[in-house]
Parts: C-alpha cells; sequence; structure tokens
C-alpha cells in the first residue's frame, strides 16, 4: 500500500511540475512573390537581452527544428538564406521575421523562440504562413472589404507587448507554485514513511 501511495504521489507530481509553456499561434497570409513579417517581440525591459531563433515547423521542447536565423540578444549570429532577415530593433526586443520572395515551399508553421533564462520561460509563439496566388488573392481581398473583422492578418509587433509583459510576469509565480507543490509532495511522502514505520509492530526476541 505504502509503494502504491507513493507512485502515486510522484505521477501527480510529475503532471504538475511538467514544463508550463505559453504559446500563442496564429494565421499569417501571404502572396506569391511578395515579403511577409511574422511579428515577434519580448519585453526587453523585464527580462533583459536574450538569445533567440526562428525556425520551422511548431517550436520543440528545446531550441529551433531547422533554424532559419539566429541571434545573440544584440545581433544576427546565422541566418540560413538571405530570403530571411530581422529588420526590427533587436536590441529593444523586435525581433519579427520578414521572409523575401514568397514561393509555395514557404507555407507552414514557423516558430519564434526567445530562450528567457530560468527553467521553462522560454516565450514560444507560433504562425502558420499561408502563400495565396492567383484567383486566392482576388478572393482574399473581397472577403476582407466584406468582412474586414472577420479576418486573421498579421499582429504588429507592438500589439503583442501586453501579452509578453503579462507572460513575463506569470513565469515566476508559476515556478514558485510548483516549487511549493514539490516541497509538499516531499513532506507528505516523508509523514507518510514515518506513520508506515510507526504501524509496523516492533520485532521482540523470545
Amino acid at each position: 500500500m505504502f509503494i502504491t501511495g507513493f507512485v502515486a504521489h510522484l505521477t501527480a507530481l510529475l503532471i504538475l511540475l511538467r514544463p508550463v509553456t505559453f504559446v500563442r499561434g496564429s494565421e499569417v497570409r501571404g502572396f506569391l512573390g511578395q515579403s511577409v513579417t511574422l511579428p515577434c517581440n519580448y519585453f526587453v525591459r523585464v527580462n533583459g537581452e536574450y538569445e533567440m531563433c526562428w525556425g520551422r515547423g511548431k517550436c520543440p521542447t528545446f531550441g529551433c527544428s531547422e533554424t532559419l536565423v539566429r541571434t545573440n540578444g544584440k545581433a544576427v549570429t546565422s541566418t540560413t538564406s538571405p530570403k530571411y532577415h530581422l529588420d526590427g530593433k533587436i536590441l529593444e526586443g523586435d525581433v519579427s521575421l520578414t521572409v523575401d520572395n514568397l514561393g509555395e515551399e514557404d507555407s507552414g508553421w514557423y516558430c519564434c523562440r526567445v530562450e528567457i533564462l530560468g527553467p521553462f520561460n522560454d516565450q514560444k509563439i507560433h504562425f502558420n504562413l499561408l502563400v495565396l496566388e492567383g484567383k486566392e488573392i482576388s478572393s482574399y481581398s473581397n472577403s476582407l472589404t466584406a468582412s474586414p473583422t472577420t479576418q486573421n492578418s498579421t499582429l504588429t509587433p507592438h500589439s503583442m507587448v501586453p501579452e509578453v509583459l503579462l507572460r513575463t510576469l506569470i513565469s515566476p509565480i508559476l515556478l514558485a507554485l510548483r516549487v511549493s507543490v514539490l516541497i509538499c509532495f516531499i513532506a507528505i511522502t516523508v509523514l507518510l514513511c514515518q506513520w508506515k514505520c510507526a504501524m509496523q509492530p516492533s520485532n521482540k526476541l523470545p
């Protein structure tokens, strides 16, 4: 019974202490042969300057898959092609990615990952890029005119600042909560062990 209870507590502990990540998904539409900007910002005044990367596909557990661009918090340190570049003020936390000369192969998911110091504090933002061509452009333009409020549009970097600040403030609270839960589970496990030992009858010599 004691082993079963310990395993149950350990399982619950692992669930509660799993990485808590903040992911924001957004659909962005670009047009064949043109450029598109995928917005990504982080709050430098709170976090400081941190390394970050852009990659293809959704953000993995660590780093970026198929890394396109990487910075050291101050400037771009590597890029796979001139097609991908950061035109914002990196020192102010604007690491929005511009993709030039869009082709059909550019459609798909992109990941912006800011590697903020601390366990599970990385800021991760997903974008699903749709590249339109021909009749799709006219159809998309008409739908914008008919119902502008129902369309997904590229978000400006400045519109993301309040959300980034909120994530920055919440992350330490969640970390403190997980540590408190860990301490509680350890204390409960110790108490259960002591209770189990006290309940066992002592062996007496005849």
